[in-house]
C-alpha cells in the first residue's frame, strides 16, 4: 500500500508516468494518430494501480497538454478521450526520442 500511497504524493512520479505511457503508445503506434483515456495512458506505463487520485492528476496533466495545443481532447463521449496525431511536437518528439526521459523533460517544460 505504500507504494500507491508514495505515488500521488510525489507529482514528479506521476509526470514520469505519463511520459511513459505517452512513449509507449506513441512508439509502437501503426498509424498516424493514438488515442487514449487517462487510465489507458497508466496501463501503458504498466501502472495497473489507477485509483482516482492519480487518475485525477493524470487528468491535470493531459489537460494542460491539450491547453498548449499538443493533445487533442473528444469529450462527445461519456469517458473523455485525448487523441495525439502525427502533426503535433509531442508525436515528433516521441518518435525521435530514444526514451521516455526526453517525453519526461518536454511535459516539465509544459507544466511549469
Amino acid at each position: 500500500m505504500t507504494q500507491i500511497t508514495n505515488i500521488y504524493a510525489d507529482f514528479k512520479k506521476i509526470e514520469e508516468l505519463v511520459a511513459r505511457g505517452l512513449w509507449v503508445a506513441v512508439k509502437y503506434a501503426r498509424g498516424t494518430c493514438v488515442s487514449f483515456t487517462p487510465k489507458k495512458v497508466l496501463e501503458y506505463a504498466e501502472f495497473n494501480e489507477a485509483i482516482p487520485v492519480v487518475l485525477t492528476l493524470v487528468k491535470h496533466i493531459l489537460k494542460q497538454l491539450n491547453d498548449e495545443g499538443y493533445l487533442q481532447m473528444d469529450s462527445s463521449r461519456s469517458i473523455v478521450r485525448y487523441r495525439l496525431c502525427r502533426d503535433s511536437r509531442l508525436w515528433d518528439l516521441i518518435k525521435q526520442s530514444g526514451g521516455p526521459e526526453d517525453v519526461l523533460k518536454f511535459i516539465e517544460e509544459v507544466i511549469e
